[in-house]
């Protein structure tokens, strides 16, 4: 189990969760602002649904490509500057995207905004994993959840207001990651020192630390991506203009936050293997019944928020079970394996689905998601947690 750091105090430690926390906010805006942006200018330069698919799995390919030197760099410069440096790449990332506006133009830059996202992304799981106590780990990161899931549900919300055309949604995006660095930049004397984890096990090594939360991670990468990424389109061929389509979007991502504390309550009173296994069999009855949904009006609202608490809680409960199995000297690889595993399936969700629309805009993403998350639902119930010592 993770210890507590014996060199922050107990306020200091509250301040600097406090701090990430609120950093999470910002860069779920970028997100929230940044996905359905992309997939939706696709959509109106009438782009192949393929293609969609691989924008929406972009990220997670860099991101992939990112974590395995992570660590070490966190190790050897420290958490703030690579924050930092993190968000400047994101923001000027929105401002490139405004100025080239070609399809291939927007796969080279949103990897290259990802890549440096990969930093934020990874720090500041490992900042909380760190300083969460034990017999509250599944509530704190539930909150810091919740906290980038209030600000990707601002996203589409400004889209909505705003438009994808113009400069406006470009400069939200911008604004979004500008805002994550100044909570960071505040905490700098309070955030943990992560640079003593230099001798810890390597990337590959750490794959086989957690395997139940690595395959929560995978699950929660092929649900998350593709929700976020292909949900907007399916009910745009479903006869949803594009505002009702950003609008379940938008009740996605308030589900996804709001759900979060219930979801970390129960991870901490309940086996969290159980409540892995429950999120598999809720994703996918939610997502078999969105067919019928869609052209009943709130019935569909209602669907996409629970869905959303559901999608975002394989992130909260597995990266909480890989908090419990890991020791601190070796958090920062176990959680780069983390990411690995969520950006794997960011791959595979989007990529597979995107596919699948491509023969039925609507089934095609029913049928392939829910036969992904029966095989992880049936791989969740044979595999179990172990503890630390």
């Amino acid at each position: 189990m993770t210890p507590p750091l014996d060199a922050i105090s107990a306020r200091a430690r509250v301040l600097s969760l406090i701090a990430v926390i609120l950093a999470a906010f910002g860069v779920g805006i970028a997100f929230g602002v940044g996905v359905p942006l992309a997939s939706l200018t696709f959509e109106a330069w009438q782009q192949p649904k393929w293609l969609i698919g691989v924008l929406g799995a972009i990220p997670s390919v860099a991101v992939l490509l990112t974590l395995p030197f992570a660590p070490k760099i966190t190790a050897r410069y420290g958490a703030v500057p690579l924050i930092l440096s993190g968000c400047a790449i994101a923001s000027l990332g929105f401002v490139a995207l405004y100025f080239f506006q070609t399809p291939a133009a927007w796969l080279i830059i949103r990897f290259i905004m990802s890549a440096g996202l990969t930093l934020p992304w990874l720090i500041g799981e490992t900042w909380i994993n760190t300083l969460a106590g034990d017999d509250s780990r599944g509530r704190v990161i539930s909150i810091y959840a919740i906290s980038f899931f209030a600000g990707f549900a601002i996203g589409p919300l400004l889209l909505q207001a705003i438009g994808i055309d113009g400069w406006m949604a470009f400069a939200a995006g911008a604004a979004g990651t500008f805002f994550s660095a100044i909570p960071i930049a505040w905490a700098a004397r309070i955030a943990p020192d992560l640079t003593h984890n230099e001798e810890t096990i390597g990337i590959w090594q750490a794959l086989r630390l957690s395997p139940l939360g690595y395959l929560g991670g995978l699950l929660g990468g092929i649900a998350e991506m593709s929700s976020f990424s292909l949900l907007a389109n399916v009910g745009i061929a479903a006869n949803l203009s594009q505002e009702q389509a950003l609008w379940l979007l938008s009740l996605l991502t308030i589900g996804g936050g709001l759900i979060q504390l219930a979801v970390g309550w129960l991870a901490d009173k309940v086996s969290r293997q159980r409540v892995m296994l429950f999120l598999c069999l809720s994703f996918i009855i939610l997502t078999a019944l969105l067919p019928w949904a869609f052209g009943l009006g709130a019935p569909a609202q209602v669907l996409s928020f629970i869905l959303g608490g559901v999608v975002l809680g394989f992130y909260t409960v597995a990266l909480a079970v890989v908090g419990d199995e890991v020791s601190a000297r070796d958090l920062a690889s176990a959680n780069a394996a983390f990411l690995i595993m969520f950006q794997l399936g960011g791959i595979i969700g989007p990529a597979v689905t995107g596919l699948a629309m491509e023969f039925n805009p609507i089934w095609g993403y029913v049928i392939s998601l829910c036969c992904m998350m029966a095989l992880g639902a049936l791989l969740v119930g044979r595999w179990r947690t172990k503890n630390v010592a």
